[in-house]
């Protein structure tokens, strides 16, 4: 076992005074929580300001690379740039230390790497990480589903305002006090009346017979009892205060499947593109794809629940990884094809090192409260509860993603309130 001489934070950051503004506030943050060692690695060329920090390491990054692929150079690469032989802590600089208990995360190192777990899993990542326009199609076919439903909605009111207007004698009639329900449930009950009638008269033939003669004769109106009666010319049922007793209930499925093409499987309760693509959720198989083509590494398991980089803890022994990653991560940003990101370069890693099973960090060292994750539920005094199980968390690091700053978020005004950094 190897011992190692000191256990340190690492932050890195460049570029845009909005992101080492979110270092300020999380450098804060962690200094109130831990009395460890902090380094932050940057480029002071690209700095839009200064970090207000006392262990600064500068990295002079390649000039063709922009602000964000230098980052992530630097990031990637650390090991290269700080001092061997420590334990170290990558965060994220959105990553934000929220108790005393952070410092415990360094007792929780697996050689050669260990990080925390994503949200997701590897196929609803791929479109994130990988241009295989199956992110854009996603978003044009919701928004035409979305449109779709819109058509419905306005049709549907259309014709059951129709319905409504042609029995304003009801208010009388019925004396419903403009009541839209019980107006539907009397239509409803009265429809369901008719039908049982003319199975009835199906059943029996002379009466049958009967009833067609009456049908035929030269009068307006057709009376299948003494309380509901039929329009000949427009085929409009009313009952026998001439109140019309059909709207038309319309199945929005079926109207949207013949509007745009789009079908519902009611089984699986989810929805599929003209093309038979599904669009309830997002997911493809583009970066194992991706993966397997640009790096030979084959990821049997697409549905693997990969890595997430805001949050790992490394020492000497990850060298070999990190400079894989590395060299990796480099070689995407002259490939079009992939998005600049570190992520699907680390799940690259992590496969091709068969490190696909080996430990990670508990979430409560990095739990990403996503704004937009419906299944991360805020509980006040940043406590969560997370996934099918609500399962209550209180984490000792939050990874704010999305929304930084949002002082209409209850997560972050209790957040600034904690940490009493305005």
């Amino acid at each position: 076992m190897e011992l190692h001489r000191e256990q340190i934070f690492v932050f890195v950051v460049c570029g845009d005074r909005e992101h080492i503004d979110t270092l300020h506030f999380s450098l804060k943050a962690l200094k109130k929580f831990s009395k460890k060692r902090v380094i932050v690695v940057t480029d002071s060329l690209r700095n839009e300001i200064n970090i207000a920090h006392s262990e600064v390491i500068d990295v002079t990054t390649p000039e063709q690379y922009n602000h964000h692929q230098a980052s992530i150079y630097l990031k990637t690469g650390l090991n290269k740039f700080i001092p061997k032989g420590n334990l170290y802590c990558y965060l994220d600089t959105d990553v934000v230390a929220v108790d005393t208990k952070v410092n415990s995360i360094f007792n929780e190192y697996v050689s050669p790497i260990t990080f925390c777990t994503d949200q997701g899993n590897l196929a609803s990542f791929s479109p994130y990480s990988y241009h295989c326009n199956c992110l854009e199609y996603f978003v044009e076919s919701n928004k035409k589903l979305s449109r779709a439903i819109k058509t419905f909605d306005d049709y549907y009111i259309k014709e059951l305002d129709c319905s409504l207007k042609l029995n304003d004698n009801l208010i009388l009639a019925h004396n419903f006090n403009k009541d839209t329900v019980s107006i539907l449930k009397y239509i409803d009950d009265c429809i369901v009346d008719i039908s049982k009638e003319e199975k009835k008269l199906k059943r029996k033939k002379l009466l049958y017979s009967w009833h067609k003669f009456k049908y035929f004769l030269p009068t307006s109106f057709y009376f299948l009892t003494s309380s509901f009666k039929m329009n000949k010319k427009s085929g409009r049922w009313y009952d026998k205060n001439n109140l019309y007793l059909r709207y038309e209930k319309l199945d929005m499925f079926m109207f949207i499947n013949e509007q745009i093409g789009f079908y519902w499987d009611r089984k699986r309760q989810v929805w599929f593109s003209d093309t038979g693509k599904l669009i309830s959720f997002l997911a493809c198989d583009h970066l194992c794809k991706a993966i397997y083509s640009k790096f030979k590494t084959d990821i049997s398991n697409p549905y693997w629940q990969h890595w997430n980089g805001g949050v790992f803890l490394f020492d000497d022994s990850s060298a070999h990884f990190l400079e894989q990653w590395h060299t990796s991560t480099l070689d995407i940003f002259n490939d079009e094809n992939w998005r600049t990101r570190d992520q699907g370069t680390l799940i690259a890693t992590v496969w091709k090192f068969n490190l696909q099973n080996h430990p990670t960090l508990p979430l409560v060292y990095n739990l990403i409260a996503d704004y937009h994750n419906k299944s991360i539920e805020y509980q006040n005094q940043l406590t969560f509860f997370v996934g099918d199980g609500k399962k209550l968390i209180k984490p000792h690091f939050i990874h704010v993603y999305h929304h930084w700053g949002d002082k209409d978020w209850t997560l972050w005004s209790d957040l600034v309130k904690h940490i009493e950094v305005i």
